[in-house]
């Protein structure tokens, strides 16, 4: 596994992304696809309450997508330290991490507060069109605070889970904390026989925790690295690894807005005690990307240029599409319903428009913003470690 070929994790974490993308748009504009309810149904058709029940709600699996995104970052985190064994990779890895998310954060925090301030976020209204009842119509209804938006985009976001301001931003605290996680297991274990026995300890006590997520891709890491016998019996039988990929995508298109027992998974739902929907996306990310790291040929369908691209921008695009959502896609779905389009068309216009536009503030966002967030969490690392070996940021 080359440096170079780690496009392919970028591709995988860029679909997830959209998966992302798509179940806020769908739970904003067709809040039936998701819930499957009857009375959120917009032109009668069979299609609207169907799909949600089948597989393809993965293209619009949000919670399918997060567990992929705390997944893909213990493996990328801990990468460096499995391949070189450099434990003062960990101490500046640590460091550079809070430096190298908080000015993306803070910037699309800032946006979304002027938003809040000159009137223009239109979702609550478009929400009573589009039947988003209980999703859409709760986000940013408040009065906003100058001191409570830089509260909560320097510490907030990154220790408390808040994520008043700009609702996605939930995962901010798992990803900070997360990789502290990593980093700190590392440290700890990272040369001992004993972490086999650690991941199988911490998985089993805190297998419904995201945080168990970034340690199952510190796992899946050692395991590519270090278990060179192993993975070759893998790979040599094809069908053990399109099995581990079919199981997965099973898991992961289990449906998390609906009602299971109206699905065909039905029969999945065995312990009403678990958080089923969050334990079986899980398992199902965690195989898909197992698959795909021992599958040449799903390597390279996730370094197709869509997904290059998707995986290159997707910081920027998971923090810049909240507050698209709540300002000019939902000012569309308000202007234009009820005029001569019908209620589709306009949410079909509405979607390319705001694609357009989120790819665009996303790829400005990550060339020029995101770009001096690594520069600046590199220079407090040079700062605090002057004769340590540079690394390259995570």
């Amino acid at each position: 596994m080359k440096k170079k070929r780690l496009e392919y994790i970028e591709g995988f974490k860029g679909f997830a992304c959209l998966c992302v993308l798509l179940a806020h748009f769908i739970g904003a504009f067709c809040n039936v696809w998701l819930t499957c309810l009857p009375e959120r149904i917009h032109n009668g058709s069979w299609f609207e309450s169907w799909i949600g029940t089948t597989p393809f709600n993965l293209f619009y699996n949000g919670n399918f997508g997060v567990r992929v995104f705390f997944i893909t970052s213990g493996f990328v985190l801990s990468y460096a330290f499995f391949k070189n064994g450099d434990e003062t990779y960990l101490k500046k890895g640590a460091l550079k991490r809070y430096f190298r998310l908080v000015l993306p954060v803070a910037t699309v925090n800032i946006a979304m507060f002027l938003l809040m301030k000159t009137g223009l976020l239109f979702h609550q209204d478009a929400a009573m069109i589009s039947k988003s009842y209980d999703w859409l119509v709760v986000f940013n209804d408040f009065e906003p605070s100058l001191f409570g938006m830089l509260k909560e985009a320097f510490v907030g976001n990154f220790f408390t889970y808040s994520s008043e301001y700009v609702g996605p931003l939930w995962t901010m605290t798992y990803e900070m904390l997360g990789s502290l996680l990593v980093f700190a297991f590392l440290a700890l274990f990272g040369k001992e026989k004993i972490r086999y026995i650690v991941y199988i300890v911490f998985l089993t006590l805190f297998q419904e925790s995201n945080y168990s997520q970034f340690l199952v891709g510190v796992a899946i890491c050692d395991i590519m690295q270090n278990q060179q016998g192993f993975l070759e019996k893998y790979r040599s039988k094809k069908w053990a690894v399109a099995l581990t990929f079919l199981v997965g995508l099973l898991f992961s298109s289990y449906p998390s807005g609906v009602d299971p027992s109206i699905t065909i998974y039905r029969w999945f739902n065995l312990n009403q005690w678990m958080d089923t929907v969050t334990v079986y996306h899980f398992i199902g990310a965690t195989l898909l990307f197992f698959a795909i790291l021992n599958s040449n040929l799903l390597q390279k369908f996730f370094e197709l240029k869509p997904f290059a691209f998707l995986g290159k921008y997707s910081f920027g695009l998971y923090l810049v599409h909240w507050p698209v959502m709540l300002s000019l896609s939902s000012y569309i779905i308000v202007k234009y319903t009820g005029g001569a389009l019908s209620y589709y068309k306009v949410v079909l216009i509405d979607f390319i428009i705001t694609m357009i536009v989120i790819a665009a503030l996303a790829m400005l966002l990550v060339n020029f913003v995101d770009a001096k967030g690594i520069k600046l969490a590199n220079l407090v690392a040079e700062k605090a470690f002057p004769k340590e070996k540079k690394h390259e940021s995570q």
